[in-house]
């Protein structure tokens, strides 16, 4: 068996579908194929079950997962050990929540390529970098399918196959525009019912915690629209179409300039911000750097009791 079979075979099996591993590997997807029957003709036995809607593990494709893994973590392990070229790759691929997007992850990020003397515009190597906004949902399945290392995002998750970081906490508030009634400060959430609420589309977690609230206040939210950013739901709730539950920190410029009203709730509601990877799969070198820096650097965040309680 060639090293290079088994990355394809482990693309496979972590997509669940070949042509999305052809996309991932950025070959052909008949070139996968063969790779996939050449291997089953190698094992005698089939590695997957195809279905309508792409592959699953066969009980052998589970066992040559399991050694294919611990090879391709020794492979990698000579690597580092040599410095080879392919171990100085500077590949980092994260995930991070829209409204993680424009601060700290940022901030970070140009600290830690600084620090690694690749930052844009200096006379080294740049790295690649990629980011990708989305989902707690999609982020999560970003991680699993391999097209991520890491990524920011809301917690708890419950996926066995992830490891969890915990960074810091943020402090949620209900803001509403400032034209509107004024809100109790603070205020339980069963005041608010009868609300119309502006919040993000499913698989975001800021949608499930105001979710949470309502029914812990005895109902089911009113909501008018389901967005995809925190700068969209600040846009309609200053328009006047309703009230929403968001992190303090996000809305911080906002309330200073008087352009929303805040409350805190009661009881006080606050969201987890974690990063994950996969716990199946030793992150390279380089996401692995970044990762340790940036658990490193959330432990420097200013402690307050406006966003941060870490």
């Amino acid at each position: 068996m060639e090293l290079r079979a088994l990355e394809y075979f482990l693309a496979v099996a972590d997509h669940g579908n070949i042509t999305r591993a052809a996309q991932f590997l950025q070959i052909s997807q008949p070139a996968v194929s063969q790779v996939i029957k050449t291997l089953e003709a190698e094992t005698g036995q089939s590695l997957f079950h195809r279905t309508p809607g792409g592959v699953t593990l066969t009980e052998a494709g589970k066992l040559l997962r399991h050694h294919a893994l611990k090879i391709i973590h020794e492979v990698q392990d000579a690597q580092e050990a040599l410095h080879t070229a392919r171990n100085r790759s500077r590949q980092l691929r994260i995930g991070v929540l829209p409204t993680l997007a424009h601060d700290y992850v940022p901030a970070i990020l140009r600290s830690f390529l600084q620090s690694e003397q690749l930052y844009p515009g200096q006379d080294v190597p740049r790295a690649d970098i990629g980011v990708v906004q989305a989902s707690t949902r999609e982020l999560i399945r970003g991680i699993l399918n391999g097209d991520l290392h890491l990524a920011v995002l809301d917690l708890p998750i419950s996926e066995p196959a992830l490891s969890v970081a915990r960074l810091w906490r943020e402090r949620l508030v209900v803001i509403a525009p400032v034209d509107a009634p004024a809100l109790p400060n603070p205020v339980a959430f069963a005041q608010l019912q009868g609300q119309t609420f502006i919040t993000m589309e499913p698989g975001y977690g800021l949608r499930d915690a105001l979710f949470r609230a309502a029914l812990d206040g005895g109902f089911q939210p009113s909501v008018m629209f389901e967005l995809k950013s925190v700068l969209a739901i600040v846009g309609f709730v200053q328009a006047g179409f309703g009230i929403s539950l968001v992190s303090a920190r996000t809305v911080a410029l906002e309330t200073q300039l008087g352009r929303l009203q805040l409350a805190d709730t009661s009881p006080a509601l606050a969201r987890d911000i974690g990063l994950i990877w996969r716990n199946d799969r030793r992150l390279p070198a380089f996401p692995r750097r970044f990762q340790e820096y940036l658990m490193e650097q959330t432990k420097l965040l200013p402690k307050g009791d406006e966003d941060l309680l870490i």
